[in-house]
């Protein structure tokens, strides 16, 4: 077997292995748009059989002969970055399969299906109780993965590392604590300012067609590709990538201004998910990469793009249309509303500088449950005295409380820290954006987005898979991981 042979069956094992995410992903879509309720399990089996299939893909002579000669190619044999890519990404993939056995991971599966329905039920009846035995199964297998991948490293230190690859414990916590002392510090000193500012504004009595209209409205004005993806609706907004060119965004239409900026939040997912280019797209390296990465695009797009005065330059006309009350209103008045901050309960509604509080401490929570210091039965107190500690309120009930996220429940263990990150990639990628593209938000303000869109297309969609984070982050900015960017974004954001 010569290289080109070689790296020709790496591509068409990757391919073939993205065509078996895509059919559960579209099944993922599938449960939380218009399955009836009924055909969960079902789903679920097929989920779990879908597994079977991904392992013995992975799992076989051909493959791991495939990875035996890449393991001894020197790195200057590679013809293309993309080629490297694709290698590194099923030696990686190779590797977790083969440490995973393939019933421990249709258990994850069906574990994920079953909670997410569940965890659904729960949160509507405010039953923390009946919810404990799911949450306990979905962190005792994430455990046994965990120990399957590395017995030698923490738990958590592995399950972390399945979304964010780049990072230690250590380098999170000290980033988190140079953070929380940052956010601390800007909220004391702004607490006489935001006292005065009225967010009545946001209360309106908007129907649900309005939102939707408003919705895609949003959408339209962010550049998103309706031959790429369609909008659905979910309570816990989320983002599946179907295909190189099918993205799938989607929100809920509680509140109006909730709902808008969480369509921004999953629509920077869904930008990112089809903006690979055709070689990645070929490659099998499509979707962007998980974990932080992928987070900063949406929170680029949720609160970079999304809570300016430049987009509502020139999306509020729009809202004027359709809501007569906001004729009366200024865009001032609104943008200090819809940018107060307010220490709440709940995450999806915080605003920009408490957000982070809210994902560090669910961060601390599954550290201290996998060092042994909390338990499922405790987690519901850990979790209130954090946000006492933290954001000085309390829950009053589960639902408002240990409940509200869906993430563990399906399988999303060891991902919260990526939400945090991804806010420190963006602030860095902003600033180098606007040092070469100074008129980016000038062009906002007009209703033209293209040059934001085209500076992240170009230096981080196009790109996929192919790169780790840091090399993509390196690649974006000339710089690795820098938090003083969004330090001195918030700082001249809140206290300017």
């Amino acid at each position: 077997m010569n290289y080109t042979q070689a790296i020709d069956q790496v591509r068409d094992v990757v391919v073939k292995m993205r065509y078996l995410e895509s059919i559960d992903n579209i099944i993922y879509c599938d449960k939380w748009h218009v399955c009836p309720k009924d055909g969960f399990s079902y789903e679920a089996d097929v989920n779990a059989y879908l597994a079977e299939i991904r392992h013995d893909q992975l799992v076989n002579d051909h493959v791991a002969q495939l990875v035996a000669y890449f393991e001894t190619v020197d790195d200057s044999q590679y013809q293309n970055d993309i080629e490297r890519g694709m290698v590194s990404y099923l030696i990686a993939k190779y590797k977790e399969a083969v440490q995973i056995p393939a019933q421990l991971q249709a258990r994850l599966n069906k574990a994920c299906s079953e909670g997410q329905l569940e965890w659904e039920r729960c949160v509507h009846a405010n039953d923390y109780e009946s919810f404990k035995p799911v949450l306990k199964e979905a962190f005792d297998v994430q455990r046994e993965i965990a120990q399957a991948i590395d017995p030698t490293k923490p738990v958590y230190q592995v399950l972390v590392n399945r979304f964010d690859k780049d990072f230690t414990l250590e380098e999170i916590d000290a980033i988190f604590e140079k953070l929380k002392e940052a956010i601390r510090d800007i909220l004391a000193k702004t607490e006489e300012s935001r006292a005065k500012i009225d967010t009545s504004v946001l209360k309106n009595d908007a129907d649900k067609q309005t939102m939707m209209e408003l919705v895609r409205e949003v959408q339209d004005l962010l550049g998103f590709d309706w031959n790429k993806g369609v909008m659905y609706e979910v309570h816990h907004p989320v983002c599946t990538c179907n295909g190189p060119r099918d993205s799938r965004p989607s929100t809920n239409y509680y509140e109006l201004f909730r709902s808008l900026l969480a369509a921004a939040h999953e629509t920077g997912h869904g930008l990112y998910n089809y903006n690979g280019s055709d070689e990645v797209a070929a490659a099998g390296l499509w979707g962007g990469i998980d974990g932080a990465m992928h987070e900063s695009q949406s929170k680029f797009y949720e609160n970079m793009v999304g809570r300016t005065k430049e987009f509502w330059t020139a999306f509020y006309p729009k809202l004027q249309e359709k809501i007569p009350k906001y004729r009366d209103v200024k865009l001032d008045d609104l943008l200090c509303a819809l940018n107060k901050p307010i220490p709440g309960t709940n995450r999806l509604n915080a605003d920009e500088l408490t957000v982070d509080l809210h994902i560090i401490l669910r961060y601390e929570l599954e550290r201290d449950y996998f060092e042994g210091k909390i338990s499922v039965d405790t987690m519901d107190q850990a979790w209130n005295a954090k946000y006492k500690e933290y954001l000085g309120v309390e829950p009053k009930t589960y639902s408002e409380g240990v409940l509200q996220d869906v993430h563990w429940a399906s399988g999303y263990i060891g991902y919260f820290q990526g939400y945090t990150l991804g806010e420190i990639y963006a602030a860095q990628m902003r600033h180098k954006m606007l040092e070469d593209c100074p008129d980016a938000y000038e062009k906002l303000a007009q209703g033209d987005i293209s040059v934001i869109n085209q500076w992240l297309k170009e230096h981080v969609h196009q790109y996929g898979q192919t790169y780790s984070v840091r090399q993509t982050l390196i690649k974006a900015t000339g710089e690795d991981v820098n938090i003083q960017y969004y330090i001195d974004y918030l700082r001249d954001k809140f206290l300017r």
